[in-house]
C-alpha cells in the first residue's frame, strides 16, 4: 500500500506545481469618446488559449492607475486573466517582451515605487535624499512606509552626465499610487513580486541574454539585473 501512495502523492505535488497561477492583464483597446467596449474578456482568453497558455479565469478590470480624461486616450479598463504559471514561463521564453501584457499587482495591500535621484556621472547633478524625496511624498498626503536605494540595472553611457541608474525606491499604500504617478514616480515591480511568474528552477529567456546552452565568458563581468517594469 506504501509503495502506491508515495507514488501517488508525488503526481499530486507534480499537478499541484503546474497548476500554479499567476494574474496577467491587457488592456482592452476601448477608446474614450468613442463607441465599443474593446476586447472582450473571453476574447482575450482565447488569444492566449492559442499562444498555449491555459487561462483558469478571465474578467473586465479597470486599472488603478490615473488615465488621461481626454478623448482618444484608453478608458483604463483592462480584461485581468488568471493563468497557469508553467505556460505563462512558456510564453515568456518565446515571447521576452510577454506581448503587450503585465503582471497584475494591484490587489497587493502596498506597491513600490520609484524615481531618480538626479545623480549624474563625473559627479554631476544633484543627489536628491531618501529624505528629501520622502517629504515630496508626504506633502501630497502619501505615507511612506519603508524607503531604501536603488539601481535601475540598466547600462548608461559613460560619459560624463549621464545618469548613474540611481533612484530612490519607495513602499507606499497600493491607493496612494495615482497620486505618486502625477508626482512623477513609477511603479517598480520586483523580481520578489514576479517569483509566481514561474514555478522554481525555471528562468525563461529575457531579450539580450544569451540562450542556456551558451557558455558564459568567465572574463566578461555579471550584469545587473535589469529592473523589471511591467512589460
Amino acid at each position: 500500500m506504501k509503495r502506491v501512495l508515495i507514488p501517488l502523492l508525488m503526481l499530486w505535488m507534480v499537478a499541484a506545481v503546474a497548476e500554479e497561477t499567476v494574474s496577467v492583464y491587457q488592456l482592452t483597446g476601448a477608446i474614450q469618446c468613442s463607441e465599443g467596449t474593446g476586447i472582450p474578456p473571453e476574447e482575450a482568453a482565447d488569444l492566449l488559449r492559442g499562444q498555449g497558455v491555459k487561462v483558469v479565469s478571465a474578467e473586465r478590470r479597470t486599472l488603478p492607475q490615473d488615465v488621461a480624461n481626454s478623448c482618444g486616450a484608453p478608458t483604463g479598463e483592462a480584461n485581468v486573466m488568471k493563468v497557469v504559471a508553467v505556460d505563462w514561463s512558456a510564453f515568456l521564453s518565446e515571447n521576452p517582451d510577454a506581448g503587450g501584457y503585465g503582471i497584475w499587482v494591484f490587489d497587493e495591500n502596498t506597491v513600490q515605487i520609484y524615481k531618480y535621484d538626479g545623480t549624474l556621472r563625473c559627479g554631476m547633478g544633484r543627489e536628491i535624499s531618501l529624505k528629501e524625496m520622502t517629504k515630496e511624498l508626504e506633502s501630497s498626503g502619501i505615507d511612506v512606509v519603508t524607503s531604501r536605494k536603488g539601481e535601475d540595472g540598466l547600462t548608461h553611457i559613460n560619459v560624463c552626465g549621464a545618469s548613474t541608474g540611481s533612484t530612490n525606491v519607495y513602499v507606499i499604500d497600493r491607493g496612494s499610487l495615482p497620486a505618486a504617478e502625477r508626482l512623477g514616480f513609477r511603479l517598480l515591480v520586483t523580481r520578489e513580486l514576479t517569483q509566481r511568474i514561474k514555478p522554481a528552477g525555471t528562468k525563461p529567456r529575457q531579450m539580450g541574454m544569451a540562450a542556456p546552452s551558451l557558455p558564459q565568458d568567465p572574463e566578461k563581468p555579471r550584469e545587473p539585473d535589469p529592473t523589471p517594469l511591467l512589460w
